[in-house]
């Protein structure tokens, strides 16, 4: 028997549950289907590796919608299930428990999987990876004071688990194999601030050398042993690999969809159209390639995920999408929260606001790169309502003066006003 809906949404996570909630706020009466492979209605991400890991109580918050939402919306869901192939001629969609669905559009919203390394396969009990709410749950299960947690991977997430693990008393350890952390996503000065301040908690730090071999031995007082590069052997109750994410375009790639051969992520445009007439993609699983420069640009952030799918809303719902706004990104580390506006380049000159040290109790400051007048790259730790101050300036592409910025006397929301009235 086949089934019929104007909208095939596969995925259900964060991407795919603004969509949905979006096309019905844009007034778009059409028949929604979501098809996702977990069992939990559409939730948060972000919470995974902080709130949910370090408390006891209900899980509720960072679901995005109830139950009843959707049934007052008129949105099927189909959780615990997967689309196994996707003709995009005929508009079609097999899923696994042999139900046909016929489809006006697709949004591809599959997200990613977190990758795994050899060394430390996930069939192996004491090595755990975090992706999904379940295994969220599985490592919070684990965590206990005393333990000696190894958190291979120096990226946000990496940092997210080490900060979250040492808050629940776990004794912990990092393993990066670039020269510093956040080598990839942040400024030199940020990766320092930040090494230093994991040291004064007593977390150690190896960087600059990666895991070698691995041992999993069940009859020792330390059952997990990874050995690194340089020789060192670390001793502990439990590796938790951040390795980064996959994107998953396994299904858009089988259906002839174009993907990216360098980040793997679906090829869309600002709007989120694929390679496949009527057929979009948004969220972590999606690569933007700038026509200009061939750059790629494959986001993994909620605003992303959220973006997206507003643009996505916007297309099917035959309405103009929105300007998309300024990349934001954010995370809370060993109690401070960090957060980024705009894109990093290497290249980039950044200077400091503020006083950037780790013995003041109350730590704030921010980092600044221009090119010339122009602010490129805003980095706020502890800064988050003088951050927002400054989102209008990189939105509008304002000149600024960079002796004003930089100045912590200067009130930032009053300069704002004053240069957008001049």
């Amino acid at each position: 028997m086949e089934h019929h809906t104007c909208v095939l949404i596969i995925g259900a996570g964060q991407a795919a549950a603004v969509l949905a909630r979006e096309l019905r706020s844009l007034g778009y009466a059409g028949s929604i289907t979501l098809v996702g492979d977990e069992t939990h209605l559409p939730y948060e991400r972000p919470p995974l590796s902080k709130d949910v890991l370090k408390t006891t109580t209900s899980d509720d918050s960072i679901f995005l919608q109830k139950a009843a939402f959707y049934q007052e919306q008129g949105i099927i869901l189909l959780l615990g299930t997967t689309v196994q192939s996707l003709d995009c001629a005929k508009r079609q969609a097999t899923l696994d428990n042999g139900q046909v669905w016929q489809f006006e559009h697709a949004v591809l919203a599959t997200g990613g999987t977190a990758r795994e390394l050899a060394l430390l396969p996930a069939a192996q009990s004491n090595a755990l990876y975090l992706r999904t709410l379940d295994d969220a749950l599985a490592l919070r299960a684990r965590l206990r004071p005393g333990l000696h947690v190894m958190v291979v991977g120096g990226g946000f997430m990496g940092l997210e688990l080490a900060s979250s693990a040492h808050e629940t008393g776990a004794l912990v350890s990092i393993v990066e194999a670039a020269p510093r952390l956040l080598a990839r996503s942040a400024p030199a000065l940020l990766s320092q601030w930040l090494l230093e301040r994991f040291q004064s908690h007593g977390i150690a730090v190896h960087l600059g050398h990666g895991v070698r071999q691995a041992h999993f031995l069940p009859d020792g007082a330390r059952p997990v042993q990874l050995e690194l590069d340089d020789g060192h052997t670390l001793n502990g109750d439990l590796a938790i690999v951040a390795a980064g994410l996959q994107a998953n375009s396994t299904l858009a790639r089988a259906s002839g969809i174009a993907v990216d051969d360098l980040t793997a992520g679906i090829i869309v445009d600002r709007q989120g159209r694929t390679s496949a007439d009527d057929i979009y993609a948004a969220g972590d699983c999606t690569t933007q390639v700038c026509p200009d420069t061939a750059t790629r640009l494959r986001i993994e952030s909620w605003q992303n995920a959220n973006e997206q799918a507003r643009q996505v809303a916007h297309l099917i719902a035959d309405q103009t999408p929105p300007e998309r706004p300024v990349c934001w990104f954010w995370t809370d580390v060993l109690g401070c929260n960090i957060q980024m506006l705009g894109l990093g380049k290497p290249e980039l000159d950044y200077q400091v606001r503020g006083t950037m040290n780790n013995t003041d109790e109350t730590v704030k400051f921010m980092l600044l790169a221009f090119e010339g007048r122009h602010l490129q790259h805003a980095i706020a730790v502890n800064a988050g309502a003088e951050l927002r101050a400054l989102r209008t300036i990189m939105e509008q592409n304002l000149p600024v003066d960079p002796d004003l910025l930089l100045n912590p006397a200067t009130k930032l929301r009053d300069y704002v006003k004053h240069i957008t009235r001049t």
